[in-house]
């Protein structure tokens, strides 16, 4: 989808909305059973930030990527999701895996 001379992709047009959903889960205080709503937050921009900067990521590697850092924040502080998600990315990029 073009808007503008920006090109959004239907993965990049799905975090959008799921951002937009979690920000209104925080500003209404909706209740998210088992997960942090601000942690979440945090991880769609990132991953929107990074989907975005690299159009050419393969997008079953970068899925599975996204899935295991969203289940990790589950079980562990924000800090050791984000670097285990960086840590991750910078691995696959290096091994040519995304």
């Amino acid at each position: 989808m073009y808007l503008g001379p920006f090109y959004f992709d239907t993965k990049e047009v799905f975090l959008i909305l799921a951002s937009l959903l979690l920000g209104l889960a925080m500003f209404f205080n909706w209740p998210l059973w088992w997960f942090d709503k601000q942690i979440l937050l945090t991880l769609a921009i990132l991953i929107l930030i990074t989907k975005g900067l690299l159009p050419s990521i393969h997008n079953e590697a970068f899925f599975i990527l996204a899935i295991a850092t969203i289940f990790l924040s589950l079980y562990l502080p924000i800090f050791q999701v984000v670097l285990f998600y960086f840590l991750s990315f910078v691995f696959f990029r290096v091994l040519k895996v995304v």
